[in-house]
C-alpha cells in the first residue's frame, strides 16, 4: 500500500514535469525563436547526457551503439517531439495535450491489428467520445490552423505508438535492470541517436544552402532543414539544455521510479489527466506574460472533460478490474 502511494506521488510529479516541459518548449519557440528541429535534437541530446551522469555504470555502450534498435528508438523519439513542437506553433500546449489523447485510440487499434488484441465494446464507445471531444476542441479554430495542428499531433501520436510497438516486438530482457541502469541505458540511446541525427541533418542543411532556389521551390520540404549554425545558436542550445537537464531528465527518473513501484496501467491513469496539469501551468505562464493568456470556454471544458474521462476509461479497461468489468458487461448484453 505504501508503494502504491509513493507510486501515485511519483506519477503525479512525472505528469507535472511533462506539463512544465511542454509549456517551456512552447515558450522557447514563441518567445525565443528556437528552431523546432534544432531544439528537438538539443533537448534529447542534453537529456541523454543528464541521464548518463545520474545513471548506473554497468551499461554496455558498444552494444547500444551497434544495435539498430538504438537508432530506431532515438529517431522516433526526436521526430515525435518535433511534430508536437510544430503543433505548439498553432495551438496551446493544453489543446495539443488534449488532442494527443488520440494516441490511446491508435495504441488500441494497432494492438488489435498487430497483436490481435480485440478491443472491448467499452473501448469503442470511449473512442467515439474522444474523437467527439477533439472535434469540439478544434471546431472554433480557423480551418487552416485546425488542420495543421491536428495533422502534427496525429503524426506525433503515431510515432509514439510506433516506438511502443517496436519496444514490444523487439524487446530486450531489461526486467532485471535497476532504475539507475535503466536511466543510463536510456541516456545512451538518446545521446547517440541525437548527436548522429544532428550531424547528418547539419550536413544536409549545409548542402541545401548551395542548392539553386528553383530546386528548393520544387522540393519545399528541404527548406525546413536547419542550417548548421542553428544547432549551435545560443537560444537553441540554452533552451534545449534547460529543458533536457532540469525537466526531461528529472521526469524520466520519476517515471521509471513510479512504474517500478506500481505498474504502467496505474501510471497511465494519471497520464490521462496530463492536460489538466498542463492547463494550470499554462495559465500561470500566461499570468506572468510568458505566453499568450489561455482562455477556456465552457464548451472547451466540456470537450476536455469528455476526452480525459474517455481516455481514463480506456486505460481502466487495460487493468484486471477493468477486464472483469468488461466481461460482466459483455455477458449482460449476451443475455
Amino acid at each position: 500500500m505504501v508503494n502504491m502511494y509513493k507510486g501515485a506521488l511519483m506519477s503525479v510529479l512525472t505528469v507535472f514535469l511533462w506539463a512544465v516541459s511542454n509549456i517551456f518548449l512552447r515558450y522557447s519557440l514563441l518567445e525565443h525563436g528556437c528552431n523546432q528541429f534544432a531544439i528537438a535534437c538539443s533537448n534529447v541530446l542534453f537529456s541523454g547526457l543528464a541521464l548518463i551522469v545520474i545513471g548506473g555504470r554497468n551499461t554496455n555502450v558498444k552494444e547500444i551503439v551497434t544495435n539498430y534498435q538504438t537508432w530506431v528508438f532515438g529517431a522516433l523519439q526526436i521526430f515525435r517531439n518535433l511534430f508536437m513542437l510544430m503543433a505548439f506553433v498553432y495551438i496551446s500546449s493544453t489543446q495539443a495535450n488534449l488532442l494527443g489523447n488520440v494516441e490511446i485510440i491508435f495504441s488500441v487499434l494497432l494492438a488489435w491489428m498487430i497483436f490481435k488484441r480485440r478491443p472491448g465494446s467499452i473501448d469503442f464507445v470511449a473512442m467515439v467520445f474522444i474523437l467527439f471531444g477533439c472535434f469540439i476542441l478544434v471546431a472554433d479554430l480557423p480551418l487552416d490552423t485546425a488542420v495543421k495542428a491536428v495533422i502534427f499531433v496525429v503524426i506525433s501520436a503515431l510515432l509514439n505508438n510506433a516506438r511502443t510497438i517496436f519496444a514490444e516486438v523487439h524487446h530486450d530482457n531489461k526486467a532485471n535492470m535497476s532504475i539507475r541502469d535503466r536511466l543510463s541505458f536510456t541516456g545512451w540511446v538518446l545521446f547517440v541517436s541525437a548527436i548522429t541525427l544532428m550531424i547528418v541533418s547539419a550536413l544536409l542543411g549545409a548542402i541545401v544552402m548551395f542548392l539553386p532556389e528553383s530546386f528548393l521551390n520544387t522540393f519545399r520540404f528541404l527548406k525546413l532543414l536547419p542550417t548548421p549554425m542553428e544547432y549551435i545558436a545560443p537560444n537553441n542550445l540554452i533552451c534545449g539544455f534547460i529543458n533536457g537537464v532540469l525537466i526531461y531528465a528529472a521526469s524520466m527518473y520519476c517515471y521509471l521510479y513510479a512504474v517500478s513501484l506500481s505498474n504502467s496501467e496505474y501510471f497511465m491513469m494519471f497520464r490521462s489527466a496530463q492536460a489538466l496539469f498542463t492547463y494550470f501551468v499554462e495559465v500561470v505562464a500566461g499570468a506572468f506574460a510568458l505566453l499568450p493568456k489561455l482562455s477556456f470556454s465552457s464548451i472547451d471544458w466540456f470537450a476536455a472533460v469528455t476526452i480525459m474521462l474517455s481516455s481514463a476509461c480506456m486505460v481502466l479497461m487495460r487493468t484486471k478490474r477493468g477486464q472483469m468489468l468488461q466481461s460482466m458487461i459483455n455477458q449482460a448484453f449476451k443475455k
